[in-house]
């Protein structure tokens, strides 16, 4: 099959459906629908037969040539039919699209499912895969919330004896962290009551990712507490905000791609399941960019990974009282049936931040 360069490899900035008259934006979305439906080359008079469009198949065979010429078509063989090309993929999910309502069925499925579950945050994230990869019939994915991105509530610090305190940090989203930490000199239970005081009042409401920078600097901690630090203090408010960075990818649903023609082949699917082993790396795919829209679709080789040439991610993040919590979306090829599973990935993210909203 011969190769269709990528936009970026292009170096071209995206074409719009301002070149596209009202023909020319028939004839493709007719054609994305068809080989969508498909997985085969689409030909003038496939068209031309199965879509209402009172045009010869000689006139659609000419609008598919120049649609090929503005880059939104491409031809595997000669004698073949036209696919859709990622530029093609990205102007239709941009610019002609409309989104397909989900069936009451489907909407039921989905709420009454977070009506009855009792499961923690990171239970429910989990079993939120479960749910896309069951009604889209591709991969449901799903990245976990972060403490570290989340906003502080409050804390308690709870003394176990001069040497050991209990942390309790408690998000706004209602995320809550438990550990033990030690302190190598004693702190009496009056100057533990007294830093957890001032930690609360000069801290809630800030992130913890920010706390957590100013917990590393002792010129930091210093105008914090308004006053000279002993070791011992410094190290506990230091360890109190020491949080890793736990990633949590819930994955489910790898085996509906046996079913799709583009991985019939152990050497088409293989390069995806390895990219999908790799946990830091599908994290680092479905990471929320401050500038993300609610809704993000990536097509192809806007992935920038390797494996996922083959393959489209829609996504959405999810949030409660202000903080962000997590990723959710569905990964499938990119000849995905984007306008019902962008309803799909949209409802559930709205739902699943109602369920944990109600939580909080």
């Amino acid at each position: 099959m011969r190769r269709v360069l990528t936009l970026r490899e292009m170096g071209a900035a995206p074409l719009t459906t301002a070149v596209l008259n009202a023909r020319k934006r028939e004839v493709l979305e007719a054609i994305i629908t068809c080989y969508n439906r498909t997985a085969k080359p689409v030909s003038s008079r496939t068209i031309a037969r199965q879509c209402d469009m009172r045009l010869s198949p000689a006139t659609i065979r000419n609008t598919m040539a120049q649609l090929g010429e503005y880059g939104y078509l491409a031809q595997p063989h000669t004698s073949a039919g036209r696919i859709p090309t990622e530029l093609g993929y990205r102007v239709y999910v941009d610019n002609m699209m409309t989104t397909q309502r989900l069936t009451d069925e489907e909407c039921r499925f989905i709420r009454q499912w977070y009506d009855s579950s009792e499961l923690d945050i990171f239970e429910t994230v989990e079993q939120t895969s479960k749910i896309l990869s069951q009604i889209s019939h591709y991969i449901g994915v799903a990245l976990s919330p972060q403490l570290h991105d989340g906003i502080l509530r409050r804390l308690e610090l709870i003394p176990l004896d001069t040497q050991r305190v209990v942390v309790v940090l408690i998000a706004n989203s209602g995320l809550v962290k438990n550990q033990v930490i030690s302190i190598r000199e004693s702190v009496s239970k009056a100057d533990i009551k007294r830093i957890s005081r001032i930690l609360n009042e000069k801290l809630a409401g800030l992130s913890l990712g920010e706390i957590q920078r100013i917990s590393q600097s002792h010129k930091n901690l210093k105008a914090v507490f308004d006053q000279d630090l002993s070791d011992s203090v410094a190290t506990l408010a230091r360890n109190t905000f020491s949080l890793d960075r736990e990633i949590h990818v819930y994955l489910n649903g790898t085996s509906n791609f046996f079913g799709q023609p583009e991985f019939l082949e152990v050497e088409q699917i293989e390069p995806l399941f390895r990219f999908l082993e790799q946990k830091e790396r599908v994290a680092d795919l479905l990471s929320p960019k401050k500038e993300s829209p609610d809704i993000q679709v990536l097509i192809g080789s806007e992935n920038r990974c390797e494996g996922m040439e083959m393959c489209s991610v829609v996504q959405s993040t999810f949030s409660v009282q202000g903080d962000l919590l997590g990723t959710i979306g569905v990964i499938g090829p990119t000849r995905m049936e984007y306008s019902r599973v962008v309803s799909i990935v949209k409802f559930t993210a709205h739902v699943i931040g109602q369920h944990l909203q109600k939580a909080v």
